[in-house]
């Protein structure tokens, strides 16, 4: 039982170092890969493509998928 205890512990401990990882930094990815701005809203021809690398507020704005 107290080996549970403790195994539940360090994983416990691990989720919540993992989960203070900013959004942005969490992605390995940014929109300057898929060839996007950063942008608060998107124009109409272009594709919203989530929050990927860039600040909070802005959305990744893609003009064309490769």
């Amino acid at each position: 039982m107290n080996r549970q205890r403790v195994v539940l512990f360090l994983l416990l401990a691990f989720i919540a170092l993992t989960c203070q990882v900013q959004g942005a930094v969490g992605f390995p990815w940014g929109c300057s890969n898929y060839s996007g701005t950063c942008r608060p809203a998107c124009l109409p021809q272009e594709l919203p493509f989530g929050p990927f690398g860039c600040a909070k507020g802005f959305v990744c704005c893609v003009s064309h998928i490769l």
